[in-house]
């Protein structure tokens, strides 16, 4: 029998839903509906437009009936979580339908997009094996750049410079038609000058792909197409043509609605900014959606957060060695103390970004580093995870060396309950991870958990000294009691060299 779930997308104007078979994969429905125009210049739901928004939730929700679908979903996009009113529509979705929103963040919503294409590939063949690719995903307020390398992703990075946020600066400067352009591509270069600057190294490019930019996809993607192929020269007479036809002329001629005007020329020119930076001739340009990623199930998402995580610790210079072994001691604590903790898989992936990037806050002072490795982490995105995961892996990392939860509450006091009990055992297991390399020098060789009756026994395998490793590890070890109720010490094994 068929296990279908219902994933439904909520922005700021649409509202979409999709049905997915979750063992074939199989989507029964895709739907999108409008439920208000663009404004550029609104900050907040109408009470007309909530309701509106709301009619089409319940419609969607009868169509779940009609499929007999037990499991829903609702996620609303960053851009709709900005609405000053945003708290009130989702109170309001939870009281008339009983669905909660789940609220992405930017990344999470590069994540997903770049998760539809990766299935897509493997369907498809969109990108051609070995090959090196950025994707490039467009929303309104901001653009995100992944690379892969030889198929595998390398980073993702992003700028908070999206049409809609620049066309806003634009009419609030009430710039002249005829100076528009030249001020937006300038406006452009200024806004992005450091996120050149600051992008990880990368190979020659073969190809560059467009996700989630709804100008580009209105001018270029045909109907009932889903990908096409664009040269920059055709988006370059696209833009000289926007900068000189009126409002009207642009209506008609690419058949874009009045509120859509302002952007779709800042659209153009943030394409051709990016083109030029990556030196490609040409993009791909496809339909696929946040949407459609919520519905993967891909085994190497875990894998891309890790890497992501890798490339925040090399900004930062942290040292490689040790926050590898310390990933490694980390994860196998977590596996082998399953029985303690009862945490999940989820769990384990924050674990092992904040095994990573622990020591951030060295790169300001190593001294009380942990207190700047929360504001680091406090202060930037993290590829992949929810904005609540992204602060509680800023607090496991202040918590890693010296400070406990225990002694500094107010710094987890914004938590419920449960999710301090989350932080608290993965900083416990973080501690003691980091505890056995103390000494930078990688002595361990080989760990072994033994969980008894009234203590958990680590033996390391070394034929080098420990002493300096057991004494931190005991210092560490009685908050790991505390949380868990249960003492753990460190044992040496081996010859001594």
């Amino acid at each position: 029998m068929a296990t279908l779930e219902g994933i439904i997308l909520l922005n700021s104007s649409t509202a979409a839903l999709q049905i997915v078979n979750t063992k074939t994969g199989e989507k029964l429905e895709n739907v999108t509906r409008e439920f208000s125009e663009s404004d550029i210049n609104s900050p907040i739901f109408s009470t007309e437009i909530m309701r509106r928004a709301l009619e089409q939730v319940h419609k969607f929700q009868q169509l779940l009936r009609d499929y007999a679908v037990k499991t829903v979903q609702l996620f609303g996009s960053e851009t709709l979580s900005q609405m000053k009113n945003a708290v009130y529509f989702a109170d309001q979705v939870e009281s008339t339908t009983g669905l909660k929103i789940q609220w992405l963040n930017g990344n999470q919503e590069s994540f997903y997009r770049q998760l539809a294409l990766r299935q897509a590939d493997n369907q498809q063949q969109l990108m051609q094996a070995g090959q090196n690719i950025f994707v490039l995903g467009m929303s309104s307020t901001r653009i995100d750049l992944g690379y892969f390398e030889h198929d595998r992703f390398a980073f993702s990075q992003h700028s908070a410079v999206g049409p809609v946020r620049l066309a806003q600066t634009l009419n609030a400067m009430s710039i002249g038609v005829a100076q528009e352009t030249a001020f937006a591509i300038e406006l452009i270069n200024s806004k992005l000058a450091d996120f050149w600057h600051m992008l990880p190294p990368f190979k020659a490019v073969d190809s560059l792909i467009l996700l989630g930019a709804d100008a580009a996809q209105q001018i270029f993607l045909p109907e009932n197409q889903h990908r096409m192929t664009v040269s920059r020269t055709a988006i370059q007479v696209v833009t000289d043509d926007l900068s000189n036809l009126n409002d009207q002329a642009i209506m008609e001629k690419y058949a874009v609605e009045l509120n859509d005007v302002p952007f779709v020329l800042t659209e153009m020119l943030l394409l051709l900014n990016v083109m030029q930076a990556t030196n490609v001739s040409s993009l791909q340009i496809s339909d696929l959606t946040v949407l459609d990623g919520l519905s993967v199930t891909d085994v190497h998402a875990d894998d891309d957060i890790i890497t992501a995580a890798r490339g925040i610790a090399d900004r930062y210079m942290v040292e490689k060695q040790h926050r590898e072994l310390v990933l490694t001691y980390a994860h196998q604590l977590f596996d082998r103390l399953k029985k303690i903790h009862h945490l999940t898989a989820r769990d384990r992936l924050l674990l092992g970004v904040a095994a990573l990037v622990h020591d951030v806050g060295s790169f300001i002072n190593s001294q009380k580093h942990y207190q700047y490795s929360e504001e680091i982490l406090t202060g930037i995105d993290l590829y992949g995870l929810a904005t609540v995961e992204q602060r509680m892996i800023a607090s496991i990392a202040r918590y890693h060396s010296a400070e406990t939860p225990d002694d500094a509450l107010r710094t987890v006091e914004d938590f419920s309950p449960a999710q301090r009990l989350r932080i608290a055992k993965l900083s416990a297991i973080l501690r003691l991870a980091d505890a056995l390399d103390d000494g930078r020098r990688q002595k361990i060789t080989q760990l072994t958990v033994s969980i008894g009756e009234s203590q958990v026994t680590i033996t390391a395998q070394t034929s080098a000294d420990l002493q300096l490793e057991i004494f931190v590890f005991t210092q560490k070890a009685s908050f790991f009691e505390a949380v868990f109720g249960m003492p753990i010490v460190l044992k040496r094994k081996g010859k001594r060299s």
